[in-house]
């Protein structure tokens, strides 16, 4: 006698990450190992509708089981519009000077093989060096010439998240719509100012232009 195939949440999971413009898939299964939910992040090259049709199509000729299309939700990632670059800028190297009571701090960003440096300074304190590293990494932002807007720092901190150390930026961006405040945040591994470089990178990168190259 045939045993019955028991389909797992992996082997729903699995099947729909193969899928043509799929980044990420998570499966709800009831008690009895039927579908509740399947929750999908798509990239934008394809509309919701016609992914949900993809899940289904893929989820019957892959693992026999018919779903309802209710059942799944599809949320789109912005699509690579032109306005975006997406060839990021990265962390490069972050120092600290100190020279009695003056601090100044240094980071340089690399993009494409080209580095570029931005430096603050001011008084010497554990919160204002945080503060002095996430300025030093928005004046680098600067001196890539990718942002056509004024960005200026609101405030960078540690903070703690799920026993987790992090820092966390915020940053005001000054467009000709008026401002916006934009966060990013960075757990701290070993180096808390590669931290906290990249949280203020994670609170701007998504605005950067790509008319400066």
């Amino acid at each position: 006698m045939a045993v019955e195939r028991i389909v797992s949440q992996s082997d729903i999971e699995s099947v729909l990450c193969r899928l043509k413009g799929i980044i990420a898939v998570s499966a709800v299964l009831d008690v009895d190992g039927t579908v509740a939910e399947i929750h999908v992040l798509a990239s934008s090259t394809r509309s919701p509708k016609q992914v949900v049709r993809d899940v289904e199509s893929a989820i019957m000729a892959r693992l026999g089981m018919a779903i309802d299309h209710k059942k799944v939700s599809v949320a789109q990632e912005e699509d690579n519009s032109p306005r975006y670059d997406h060839s990021r800028l990265k962390f490069s190297d972050a120092s600290i000077s100190l020279n009695e009571s003056k601090t100044e701090a240094t980071v340089r960003l690399a993009k494409d093989g080209a580095v570029f440096a931005g430096t603050a300074s001011g008084v010497s304190s554990p919160s204002s060096q945080m503060k002095l590293v996430a300025s030093a990494t928005l004046r680098s932002v600067e001196d890539s010439g990718l942002s056509s807007s004024s960005i200026t720092l609101e405030d960078a901190s540690e903070v703690t998240i799920g026993g987790r150390r992090a820092a966390l930026v915020l940053v005001s961006l000054n467009t000709d719509r008026g401002e916006e405040l934009l966060s990013g945040s960075a757990l701290i591994k070993q180096d808390m100012w590669k931290a906290v470089v990249n949280a203020t990178l994670d609170a701007v990168n998504r605005r950067l232009t790509i008319s400066g190259n």
